[in-house]
């Protein structure tokens, strides 16, 4: 049950924790009764709320209930007082019933708790407010009764507010963290995250005054650092498999660039290298080919400069990387190295063919020239 749900409800303080404390450090639960209050569903509605608040250790040092009934008539403060048995039963201790100035008849109300006492489990007792006293330290009461203990509702159910929404996010992202950990997302909620741990639950968002903390307040303080720890762990381990997976990613990105590169020069470029073996017959031939030996280098130049910037990249993951991955770095990086230089010794060997065909054909161009100009025409 959320505040949200049922602010209508809660707006009207029907009942409160004030803070306060009895003697045996039970919480105060104060049920202020009005002479037109009939609803007691929404009385027990804002009890189950208000129970779900303290943590159990809390609840079993049990409660003080004062219902008010100065203002309301004894009927319903005794259908209210029986409607504890039922909302809780267990952890009321004592009930003190706040009587008005001109007093119930007495025999009928006592008769009537006493006849009830065993059934209820808890003590009820009559008391005018300035007896509140006997039971209660001032300090622990709040102004209706005489007491110094400062109670804003409204700036309650603000902190209330605030609270169940930090609860509800964080939750939330608890959950999307322990997906995205699992594998089964891939999402960035780091802003949130932010948010959340900046946030302070120290009163409504809007600011205010302020005030004393309640106990259930003090109990929150906890709640909201084990969130916060296991969000910051959760995110810790986000932050970590996301390093990973970037990680693996480049791993992935370079292995495929590698096998583009080996696939092409020893498909595509061993295949023109083995079809352009021939040196030419004379010197206009050698050209020729020299020109076409040109266009193949200028390809495989463009793979060259793929490799240079692959070897780049491997150099930089295999600084951080772990030693399985250094390991398959370096076979890919021997790999294309082999490749690479294997594929290049060829080109520059076909390139010296070439010079020598057209350092030969020159040659004998001008001696042919030497010989007979008629000769020319045949080299």
């Amino acid at each position: 049950m959320d505040a949200n749900n049922i602010m209508p409800i809660l707006k009207k303080k029907l009942a409160f924790l004030s803070g306060g404390k009895d003697r045996r450090s039970g919480l105060i639960l104060t049920i202020p009764l009005c002479s037109d209050q009939t609803n007691l569903e929404e009385l027990s509605t804002t009890l189950h709320y208000l129970l779900s608040i303290p943590s159990e250790r809390c609840k079993a040092r049990g409660f003080t209930v004062i219902v008010d009934g100065r203002k309301s008539q004894w009927n319903i403060v005794k259908t209210v007082v029986l409607m504890l048995q039922n909302v809780i039963p267990a952890e009321v201790s004592l009930v003190c019933v706040v009587k008005p100035d001109e007093f119930w008849d007495k025999k009928v109300t006592h008769f009537c708790f006493w006849k009830e006492k065993d059934r209820l489990g808890f003590e009820v007792i009559l008391v005018s407010a300035n007896k509140l006293t006997r039971y209660i330290e001032p300090c622990q009461l709040t102004d209706e009764f005489g007491g110094s203990l400062e109670y804003d509702h409204i700036d309650w159910l603000n902190k209330r507010l605030v609270f169940e929404k930090f609860t509800t996010e964080s939750t939330s992202l608890l959950d999307e963290l322990s997906v995205i950990n699992d594998g089964l997302l891939e999402k960035d909620r780091y802003d949130l995250l932010s948010e959340l741990q900046q946030r302070r639950f120290n009163g409504s968002e809007g600011g205010g005054a302020p005030w004393c903390p309640m106990e259930e307040e003090l109990l929150a303080q906890p709640q909201v650092l084990r969130l916060l720890d296991s969000l910051r762990e959760q995110y810790t381990r986000y932050q970590e498999a996301r390093r990973l997976r970037s990680k693996r990613s480049q791993l992935e990105e370079v292995h495929a660039k590698v096998t583009q590169v080996v696939q092409w020069l020893e498909g595509p470029g061993c295949d023109q290298l083995k079809t352009s073996g021939a040196i030419g017959d004379s010197l206009r031939e050698s050209q020729d080919l020299q020109h076409q030996h040109e266009l193949i280098e200028s390809q495989h130049s463009e793979w060259f400069a793929v490799y240079v910037e692959l070897n780049q990249q491997i150099a930089a993951l295999l600084s951080g990387g772990e030693e399985e991955e250094q390991e398959e770095l370096r076979l890919l990086q021997q790999q294309l190295s082999d490749v690479c230089y294997r594929q290049a010794n060829q080109l520059e060997h076909r390139q010296t063919l070439l010079q020598s065909a057209q350092s030969f054909h020159g040659s004998a161009h001008e001696e042919c020239i030497s010989f007979s100009p008629s000769l020319t025409h045949s080299f």
